[in-house]
């Protein structure tokens, strides 16, 4: 009973206290750090339109994952699967409609590491407009976008605006956030920059 009253007892049953509190300061912020490294970058290799995305059996997005297994036919008859499991996206309402979506993805010989459908654009045209660019990179060879996906730049990239900027990169800082990022479908690369209508 005597070991009960030294301050060396209630010393080290503080100690395992705070340490216990501390472990669960940490596992309660464990959610957090997951979302915050959701916002990764992502380095694209592939942007083509699709002819069509077909599967036997229903597949969906489930927390950022491939529920299933699908195959896109790209335009020019290349054939890609979307594995289950596989780290994607798709904003394209109708990827079954022949022509009605764009893959990007970043792509290891025939398989897919990550992907998004977006929706492809109006008939006719063959310039896909994605969002700003917040940064570039590789001695301007690639531009990192505000969603985070990582886009090779063609040599001369046009800007669309009515004031005048030296070079791209004068004008990503003129323009930060006031403007969108055009890629050349037949490219595959960025090919201008437009900034909004004042």
């Amino acid at each position: 009973m005597r070991q009960f009253a030294t301050w060396r007892f209630w010393a080290s049953v503080a100690m395992v206290l705070i340490l216990a509190l501390l472990l669960w300061t940490c596992r309660g912020s464990g959610p957090a750090t997951k979302s915050e490294s959701a916002d990764v970058s992502r380095r694209v290799d592939l942007i083509a339109l699709t002819s069509v995305v077909r599967s036997d059996a229903p597949w969906s997005i489930v927390d950022g994952r491939m529920k299933g297994d699908a195959t896109v036919v790209l335009e020019n008859g290349r054939t890609l699967t979307l594995v289950d499991g596989t780290v994607g996206d798709v904003t394209c309402q109708y990827p079954d409609v022949v022509n009605a979506c764009v893959l990007v993805a970043d792509t290891l010989g025939d398989g897919i590491v990550w992907f998004s459908l977006v929706p492809a654009p109006p008939s006719g045209s063959r310039e896909l407009e994605l969002p700003s660019i917040t940064e570039l990179l590789d001695g301007v060879t690639y531009a990192r976008l505000a969603n985070g996906w990582e886009v090779p730049l063609l040599d001369k990239v046009e800007r669309r605006c009515d004031t005048e900027t030296p070079n791209l990169t004068s004008f990503v800082q003129a323009f930060a956030g006031r403007h969108t990022t055009i890629v050349d479908l037949d490219e595959q690369q960025v090919s201008a920059v437009k900034c909004f209508a004042e």
